[in-house]
């Protein structure tokens, strides 16, 4: 399947996903509001996800489908082809991480990005990416940032990218995103439309 039909069906898809969520009302709020928010996310160290993602360079793309596991001490990412077949799956602990390819070969490296840069023509910012994906900041400064009027992320600058919010969705009693869009100066963008949450 061309990649530009590819890209079209993932837009297709985040038009169907839009019914279950709401998009976040940008107008006037306050550091208070902001806080509480991102207090509530405190508690969450841990979920699966499952959704679809689709990757866009100057030379290189990908759409498909993804399943992720995060804890604090691993994360394992599994990349599915728009037909079922896994392409990849990575996986990173304290000590390393390791990327599986489609045709069985193995490799290894100290981040996700360097490895995912090597081996599949674009960088996933697992660094950041696992705070991302719940809508707050990592730990890195934050260079910009734009919220709603209940406190959350509309816009995100940190760490080289640019995080844009356009859909949320309430899980349990928290409001987590369900359509996120990231860029980088690379001119990569990744666009992450999550179906499922599962929170422990």
């Amino acid at each position: 399947m061309p990649f530009v039909t590819r890209w079209l069906l993932l837009g297709a898809a985040l038009a169907l996903t839009s019914c279950a969520s709401l998009p976040p009302t940008i107008s006037p709020s306050t550091p208070e509001i902001h806080q509480e928010h991102l207090d509530s996310l405190t508690g969450i160290d841990q979920f699966q996800l499952k959704g679809r993602i689709g990757v866009q360079t100057d030379t290189k793309g990908f759409s498909g489908s993804t399943q992720w596991q995060h804890t604090a001490d691993q994360d394992t990412v599994a990349l599915f082809s728009p037909l079922g077949s896994q392409a990849a799956s990575i996986t990173r602990t304290t000590e390393k991480v390791s990327l599986m390819t489609s045709d069985n070969k193995y490799y290894e490296a100290t981040d996700a990005e360097t490895l995912t840069e090597q081996n599949l023509g674009w960088r996933l910012p697992m660094r950041g990416l696992s705070d991302w994906v719940l809508g707050r900041p990592n730990q890195e400064t934050v260079e910009a940032s734009q919220w709603d009027d209940a406190g959350r992320l509309v816009k995100l600058k940190q760490d080289g990218w640019e995080i844009e919010y356009s859909q949320y969705i309430g899980v349990n009693q928290y409001q987590l995103p369900t359509r996120i869009t990231l860029r980088n100066a690379s001119r990569l963008t990744l666009k992450l439309i999550v179906q499922q949450w599962q929170l422990p």
